[in-house]
């Protein structure tokens, strides 16, 4: 093989897997870091995740999964956060617990991957002992960390348009790597 070749097949197989990467990255997958203290003790600072981005077009999301959003008027910034409230749903916030009333029932919203003794509060758009109803194709989400996370109790619901996709595997550090 003559080193003009070599150079042209090096060349398309480069070029090949950059578009490769690049559509995956773009319809499939992305990896994302995690950066600040909101979804602590499940999600630490510097942690790499990745966040699949196809199923959210087949199916709705579900209470408790954690997802990759950009938050109402921030299109630049990725927040990851947990769905807590469904389109439909009517929420609120009482004795430290979230209340949801759904499809004629009504339930506290038990969070086993919080901390014990965890108290969930108020913020501007979600006060304390008032009902917020979720409108369709919306989602209410919040952090982990309750008292460090700028939730939806701050900036509102999120349409669904602005998940970018689901958290599915942790991959850094290698001593919690694993699905999600």
């Amino acid at each position: 093989m003559s080193k003009k070749n070599f150079a042209v097949e090096m060349f398309e197989t480069f070029l090949s897997s950059i578009l490769v990467l690049f559509v995956i990255y773009m319809w499939v997958a992305m990896p994302e870091m995690v950066y600040g203290a909101s979804m602590e003790p499940n999600f630490h600072t510097g942690e790499r995740i990745l966040v699949e981005k196809i199923t959210k077009h087949f199916r709705d999301f579900e209470r408790g999964e954690v997802v990759v959003l950009n938050p109402p008027e921030k299109d630049n910034i990725d927040y990851i956060k947990r769905i807590v409230g469904l389109p439909g749903d009517i929420i609120k916030v009482k004795d430290c617990g979230v209340y949801i009333s759904s499809d004629g029932k009504k339930f506290k919203l038990q969070e086993d991957y919080l901390p014990t003794g965890t108290c969930t509060t108020e913020g501007p758009m979600l006060k304390e002992g008032r009902s917020v109803k979720i409108d369709a194709g919306s989602y209410m989400v919040f952090g982990d960390n309750r008292d460090e996370s700028a939730d939806s109790r701050v900036f509102g619901l999120v349409k669904q348009d602005r998940i970018l996709g689901r958290v599915v595997f942790r991959f850094w550090p290698l001593n919690k790597i694993g699905f999600i």
